[in-house]
């Protein structure tokens, strides 16, 4: 599809998302190979980056090497020259050193045309020097009476009722269900399923898209615990998700939102 107004999600693979809404196509978290060869990638991305429709912009949650991936931007600036990254304060400087024209960052709450930049709680890394000296988050993306979340890395926090407050009706929300073990280590910056699970809860959004599961051997899950576990607290929370909607997309597989 080359475009759409109304919401269209594909799921690429790990974080990785092509979003379309009111005319505009959005990739979050681009990666389409592997962040290194300690951790190969299990199944090939959704769509090729040779398949894409024509991007208009890049969401960048924060700077770790399977979220900001430079062979993967570098490969959409070629083919989408004038792609614009949308990305946390303190990567614009560095990521326009290597090339990249059309940089916008971001603090939390800030807006830009149909984004709103929001909190996570993570952290940032993506060279030897410079741990935490970016910010990271996640995302918004409004078009009409509908929301889209993209909740980037994060553990469990309060963040998602401060989001809920102030975005009303969430159409849809991204969110990561991995790794789950080892735990309690892996809690510190990532949510298991069940605290995904709540804190989708929190959000008081419609639908549920599982990511950053089956696409890199983080942690020590095997490769479909975090699913199985979703749905184990999918029905857990039955009465409070009544009327709410658990998408388990393919790679590659468009799910449109009316």
């Amino acid at each position: 599809m080359a475009n759409s107004v109304d919401p269209v999600v594909t799921w690429i693979g790990h974080a990785t998302f092509l979003v379309q809404v009111g005319g505009v196509n959005i990739l979050t978290d681009p990666i389409f190979d592997s962040p290194s060869f300690i951790f190969p990638r299990l199944l090939p991305p959704g769509i090729a980056i040779e398949q894409l429709p024509q991007i208009d912009f890049v969401l960048l949650s924060h700077n770790h090497l399977d979220h900001c991936d430079m062979p993967s931007l570098r490969a959409l600036l070629k083919r989408f020259p004038n792609i614009q990254l949308l990305v946390p304060q303190g990567d614009k400087g560095w990521l326009q050193a290597a090339g990249f024209g059309q940089v916008k960052e971001f603090t939390w709450w800030q807006e830009h045309t149909l984004f709103t930049f929001l909190p996570a709680r993570h952290w940032s890394q993506n060279g030897v020097f410079d741990c935490n000296k970016s910010l990271w988050g996640s995302w918004m993306i409004r078009h009409g009476s509908h929301s889209i979340y993209f909740a980037g890395d994060t553990a469990y926090s309060h963040h998602f009722t401060a989001i809920a407050a102030e975005f009303k009706n969430i159409t849809v929300a991204l969110m990561p269900i991995g790794p789950c073990e080892p735990d309690p280590a892996m809690r510190k910056s990532h949510v298991d399923s069940a605290q995904a699970v709540q804190g989708f809860i929190d959000l008081q959004a419609h639908h549920f898209v599982p990511m950053h599961w089956g696409t890199f051997p983080f942690g020590t899950d095997h490769f479909d615990t975090p699913i199985h576990k979703l749905q184990a607290a999918w029905q857990q929370q039955e009465v409070a998700l009544a009327g709410k909607k658990l998408c388990l997309p393919k790679f590659g597989k468009q799910i449109t939102f009316i």
